[in-house]
C-alpha cells in the first residue's frame, strides 16, 4: 500500500496478504451480518485499513516519549469488527493488540479474523468497557488506548483511559469536530487525571477531515471510572 510509506510504515508481503485476506473476509461477512456501511474494496483500503496505519508514527512516539524498548500493548475499546486494532496489528505485527467489542456478532469476526489470518499477539474479549476497565488484569495495563466512531471524547475518555498505565496516550481519530470534543473534555481529563497533549491533523490528503485527539494518562484512573455500563453516554463528565 503506497500511502503506508509516506507514514513511514513499511508492508511487507505477509502484511499485504493479511490485508487482502482481511478485505474479503469482511466483504463475505458483511453479507450475512452487519458489520460496517463500508463495503467498497478502496473505501475498506482508505476508511478503514489506512485510518488504522495512520495510528502508528504517534505509537512510536509515545515509545519515545516514554523510553519504552518493548513493543506497545494497545486496547482497542469498542473495536467494532475490528478497527482501527486489525490494520495496525498486521502493520505492526509485533505489538500486542487486546480489542473490546461489545456486540457478540462483531466479536466472532474479530476472533474469525484473528484466526483466518494467524495473527499472534492479538486477542478479542467480548464484554463492555465499562465492566472489564475495573478487570485487574486489564486495568492500567496498556501503553495506547484508541476507539474509533465510538462516542463523544467526554464519554470515550472515561470509558478508555482506564486502561492506561501513567504515561500512557489515548489516540482518538476524530472528525472536523475534534477541536470542539476537546474543548468539552477539559473536565473528564481533570477527574480522569490526563491531560490534553495535542489535537493533530492525520498526515495524509486522503484522511483530510480525520484528527487524531492525543490525551496522556498522568496517574492511574480513579477507582470508580468508568461508571456502571450506559451511564458514560448518558450523563458524560
Amino acid at each position: 500500500m503506497r500511502l503506508s510509506a509516506e507514514l513511514g510504515v513499511t508492508l511487507d508481503r505477509t502484511a499485504l496478504e493479511r490485508f487482502a485476506a482481511l478485505r474479503r473476509l469482511l466483504i463475505d461477512w458483511n453479507t450475512r451480518v452487519n458489520l460496517t456501511r463500508i463495503i467498497e474494496p478502496r473505501d475498506i483500503d482508505l476508511k478503514l485499513f489506512l485510518d488504522g496505519i495512520a495510528l502508528i508514527p504517534w505509537i512510536r512516539r509515545q515509545a519515545r516519549a516514554a523510553e519504552r524498548e518493548r513493543p506497545a500493548r494497545i486496547v482497542d475499546v469498542g473495536a467494532g469488527a475490528g478497527f482501527p486494532g486489525l490494520p495496525l496489528k498486521i502493520a505492526e505485527p509485533e505489538t500486542e493488540l487486546t480489542l473490546i467489542e461489545a456486540t457478540g456478532k462483531k466479536a466472532a469476526f474479530i476472533e474469525a479474523a484473528i484466526a483466518a489470518l494467524e495473527l499472534p499477539g492479538v486477542r478479542a474479549i467480548h464484554g463492555r468497557a465499562e465492566d472489564l476497565g475495573h478487570d485487574a488484569a486489564l486495568r492500567g495495563t496498556f501503553d495506547i488506548a484508541t476507539a474509533r466512531a465510538v462516542a463523544r471524547l467526554p464519554a470515550l475518555l472515561e470509558l478508555c483511559q482506564p486502561f492506561c498505565q501513567p504515561g500512557g496516550w489515548g489516540l482518538y481519530p476524530k472528525g472536523r469536530e475534534a477541536q470542539v470534543e476537546a474543548g468539552e473534555s477539559a473536565r473528564a481529563r481533570r477527574l480522569l487525571k490526563a491531560t490534553l497533549i495535542a489535537v493533530e491533523p492525520a498526515p495524509l490528503p486522503e484522511l483530510s477531515g480525520t484528527s487524531v485527539v492525543i490525551v496522556r494518562q498522568n496517574a492511574p484512573a480513579p477507582r470508580q471510572y468508568p461508571r456502571r455500563a450506559g451511564l458514560p453516554a448518558r450523563e458524560p463528565l
